[in-house]
């Protein structure tokens, strides 16, 4: 019984931790839209993944931290969180340039 405790405690305490995570990627994105402005930023597409992935992070963290039990909404979680990595891509040159290309 302790370990199903334990699991559930660990679990509420990773969505926390991706919430203040997910929160700070927002901060980001409000401060670059304010610095550049709307049409600036919307004209690198990084920017566009940036505020789909940070807003389908807090649409599927959030509700899980409710208490919600749905597993699609736990698995679109993983999903986004996994985008968010992907976020290093435009760190990197030549993974850059290949987005660049394929967009």
């Amino acid at each position: 019984m302790t370990e199903a405790t334990t699991t559930v405690a660990a679990d509420r305490a990773r969505d926390w931790i991706y919430l203040a995570l997910t929160i700070l990627y927002a901060i980001d994105i409000v401060v670059r839209i304010t610095g550049f402005g709307w049409i600036v930023f919307t004209q690198n597409h990084w920017n566009i993944y940036d505020v789909v992935v940070v807003s389908g992070t807090l649409a599927t963290t959030i509700p899980l931290l409710l208490g919600t039990q749905n597993q699609v909404a736990l698995q679109l979680q993983k999903l986004f969180l996994v985008s968010i990595v992907f976020k290093l891509v435009q760190r990197s040159d030549s993974l850059n340039q290949l987005q660049k290309t394929a967009v």
